[in-house]
């Protein structure tokens, strides 16, 4: 049986940086009323699994992390499965003979298939050619990561959600320090908002510094 595994609560649409991935977006979310197969990919932190997860919370699609997972079998069941991090099958016969009959199934069902990984498949050596073919020939798309607007936009949000307010100097504090990676991110703001409760202190520049041993 196919296992379900569960989602950050955190990694939504709204907390999701589109910035220059309108394109791949509206693709990834589009309703399943056809065959369509997508290959996301960018370096890691780039928002790849975020975005799978977000897809997952708002359609009811599958999300299935292949770094642990030996196979993609058993998933045929779903409409729209999404696999993560697809590059920890490929090279690998079993696994990949297992795609291939995914694929054949999301093909036949007019069902939908979106993976990620860190290259696109032109980059990466495949053990069946025929499985090597279909998935060159998906839709292809590289996540741009955001930039620092974008990333502070939803740090603030998320701080409101959370029930504190996050000033513009902290904001740019926590991403020269961290970058734009947005699962970092996330969860140093939920350390800070711990340890901010814990200590009953406001969320400084110093207090942040104090946080991460600075």
């Amino acid at each position: 049986m196919p296992l379900a595994f569960a989602l950050r609560e955190r990694f939504t649409v709204d907390r999701f940086l589109v910035g220059g991935n309108t394109e791949l977006v509206e693709s990834v979310f589009r309703p399943v009323d056809d065959f369509f197969c997508a290959w996301v990919w960018g370096r890691s932190g780039a928002g790849k699994s975020h975005l799978l997860q977000a897809v997952s919370h708002e359609t009811g699609g599958t999300f299935v992390p292949a770094t642990e997972l030996p196979t993609a079998d058993g998933y045929e069941v779903f409409d729209r499965v999404l696999i993560d991090d697809i590059h920890a099958w490929i090279g690998d016969r079993r696994p990949e003979e297992s795609l291939l009959r995914l694929y054949h199934n999301r093909f036949e069902r007019g069902h939908a298939l979106v993976v990620t990984a860190r290259k696109p498949p032109a980059q990466l050596c495949f053990a069946l050619p025929d499985l090597a073919s279909r998935l060159r020939s998906a839709a292809c798309f590289e996540l741009s990561p955001p930039n620092d607007e974008a990333a502070a936009a939803v740090l603030q949000r998320v701080a409101r959600d959370r029930g504190f307010d996050l000033d513009e100097s902290v904001v740019s504090f926590l991403l020269r320090r961290t970058g734009r990676d947005l699962k970092d991110l996330l969860g140093l703001l939920e350390t800070i908002d711990v340890e901010s409760l814990s200590t009953k202190r406001r969320v400084t520049v110093p207090f942040v510094k104090q946080v991460l041993g600075l």
